[in-house]
């Protein structure tokens, strides 16, 4: 009877050291409001476009057809529907609070064509830009020069 009891408690002590290791982790974007070109890729959906009016901050909506904008390595591509508009080569500059972004006429990154920031909360982005020099880049999304373009994209 002793002998069973002692070659029971080895056995119980021995099950732990056999139980199978835990799955690794999946790999989680730890910062839901981070951005940066690896994050930025993929589909998202246009949800509005505004241009930034001078009327105690409200801005226009308007409807310009593109309903999506694609990120694939370093081409942005405007969707309508599911024919591709135009592309760009563009960057983002995650260094810089808020992040910078910059698209590119033509092959090469010299100097951009659109310049603009970008902020990320969750699945949703938003964009402040427009078609002009680095040195007129804002440097917050609190007070968005006039005429300037906010578009918001969600994941998907």
């Amino acid at each position: 009877m002793r002998a069973r009891i002692l070659v029971a408690l080895i056995a119980l002590a021995a099950v732990p050291s056999f139980a199978p290791a835990p799955f690794p982790r999946s790999k989680r974007d730890g910062d839901r409001n981070g951005i940066d070109m690896a994050r930025f890729q993929g589909t998202w959906r246009v949800v509005s476009m505004e241009i930034v009016e001078a009327n105690n901050g409200r801005n226009r909506l308007t409807n310009w057809g593109i309903t999506a904008v694609r990120v694939k390595g370093d081409q942005w591509s405007y969707l309508n529907g599911a024919s591709e508009n135009s592309s760009y080569l563009m960057d983002i500059d995650a260094t810089q609070r808020p992040a910078a972004i910059n698209w590119y006429v033509g092959q090469q990154k010299k100097d951009p064509g659109m310049i603009g920031l970008i902020r990320r909360e969750g699945d949703k982005v938003t964009i402040l830009y427009y078609a002009t020099t680095p040195n007129n880049r804002p440097r917050t999304f609190d007070t968005p020069p006039v005429g300037w373009w906010i578009l918001t994209l969600k994941r998907g």
